[in-house]
Parts: C-alpha cells; structure tokens; sequence
C-alpha cells in the first residue's frame, strides 16, 4: 500500500474518532451597546442553515453570508453548519465574522469539535445576550445539539432556541421527543424556537411540538421551499412561536450560497414593555 494512501486513512480514522466525540467547549459571545430603543412592537426572526458559508463550489465567504442576511433586516437570527477554525473555510470564526459585520451580538455553540476547529449553531441578536447554553441531543450518525439563549427587549426577556436536527428519521424520533421534553419547561414564557429540523411540515413529529408552540405556517397553510434545487421537498427549516408572538407575515427569499434558502418570520410580541 503506498505511503500517502496509508496516511489518508490513518488521518480519515484518527478524525473519524474525533468526529464522535461531542467536545462540549464554551460558547462564544459577543456583547455590543445596547440599541436604540425600537418604535414599534415588531421583530424580525431568521433561521438560516450556511453551509459552512460554502457555494456550490465550496468557497466560504462568511462575508457574503452577512450581506445576504444584511437584506432581511433581521432582530433575531439563528444559523446552523457554521464552522469555526476549520480549514475547509480557511480557519475562520464564522459566527463572529458574520456578527461583526452585522453589529449585532452573537453565541456560537459547538456540536462537533474535530480538534483542528468546531462546528456548530449561532444566534445573533440586535438586543443584549443576558445568558446562553447548549445542550446534546440523541444522534446516531452525527452530533446534534440546541442551543439556547435569553435576550433582553428593552426589559421583556424572550428565550430564542435553535438546533439542526439529524439526517435520519430514526434519530430524528428521539430528538424531537427530547426536544419536547425540554420545551415543555418553558410553556408560559415568551419562546421562539427555530432552525433546520431536516422534517416536511406534513410530518407527524412535529405534532407533540405544536402542542407546546404555535406553528403559523402550517396554520396557515403557507408553504415555504427552504432548500434549493429540491422544489417538491418543501419546508425544512421552521419558526415556533410562544403565544406571546403573533406572526404578521413570512417568506423565504430564494438567494444565497447555501443549499437552504433564509427563512424570514414578522412577528409582534403582546408583553412588550
């Protein structure tokens, strides 16, 4: 056997091994000024999965990644697969960039540490960060987690959610019962929960969560394609609401480097003060 095929298996085992281990290291965060106080009751919620912030090609550009979110106008924004010190995006910290550009504050949390860099969820936010944790989910082909954050809307605290679920809807099933588990100590409290759940609107797993969080799209019927170049696949990455939100309109733009599309939620919080 030749010498560099032994040594690209001895580095694909050794970071195979490394894969499976769900490394938990502290979150980043950033905290800006506070910003000016808003003149309505609204906010912006986006989830968005970046890939990495690779094209099809796979460059990464967590730059341009900001420019696309930059044309939501987003409050709140929740991203999944982004990497941090990986060499595959030439060792960037995703999250901080992305944020940075935005001016907003962010936590990044890992799921996957590969030793040689992370990879993982972020929340950015136009508000002040009061706390954050992540935590791990059952998974049986890839680590998953969900992070959590409290945001302070000038005195109204709201809790943000975020994870990106498995592949396979066997891990799927523990995940989603795990997910509503852990919800179901929040009920009363002022929720949005969001992200790439890797499962159709129409599907029957959603259904314990609904009963916790308020589903608008799937109220209303609205169907969002949320992945490219898979027209008929439909509504991948979803926003649950606590009734203290009321949705006003969503969409979800058709642009971007990602295979996913941002999906974008208008929503007005009752307990604003």
């Amino acid at each position: 056997m030749k010498k560099k095929t032994v040594f690209t298996l001895a580095l694909f085992m050794i970071l195979g091994a490394v894969f499976l281990i769900q490394g938990r290291i502290e979150s980043k965060t950033a905290m800006l000024p506070s910003p000016p106080p808003k003149d309505d009751k609204t906010l912006t919620l986006v989830t968005y999965n970046i890939r990495g912030a690779r094209d099809d090609a796979g460059e990464a550009d967590p730059v341009a990644i900001a420019d696309e979110l930059r044309m939501t106008n987003a409050d709140i924004i929740a991203l999944q697969e982004v990497d941090n010190g990986l060499p595959r995006s030439d060792f960037g910290d995703q999250a901080k960039i992305i944020a940075e550009k935005l001016g907003m504050n962010y936590v990044f949390a890992p799921a996957i540490n590969f030793l040689v860099g992370t990879y993982g969820n972020a929340l950015l936010s136009r508000y002040p960060i009061l706390s954050s944790t992540s935590v791990d989910l059952p998974y049986l082909l890839e680590p998953r987690s969900l992070l959590q954050v409290e945001m302070d809307l000038g005195g109204q605290k709201l809790i943000v959610f975020t994870t990106h679920l498995g592949l396979k809807k066997s891990e799927r099933i523990k995940q989603f019962e795990f997910l509503y588990d852990y919800l179901e100590d929040y009920t009363g409290k002022p929720v949005v929960f969001m992200g790439d759940f890797n499962t159709r609107a129409d599907d029957p797993l959603f259904t314990p969560i609904r009963t916790l969080l308020q589903d608008p799209l799937f109220k209303r019927k609205q169907r969002l394609v949320t992945i490219s170049g898979k027209v008929t696949y439909g509504t991948i990455d979803h926003i649950f609401l606590s009734p203290h939100l009321h949705d006003l309109y969503a969409y979800a733009p058709s642009f971007g480097r990602s295979d996913h599309f941002p999906v974008s939620m208008r929503v007005e919080l009752d307990a604003w003060k």
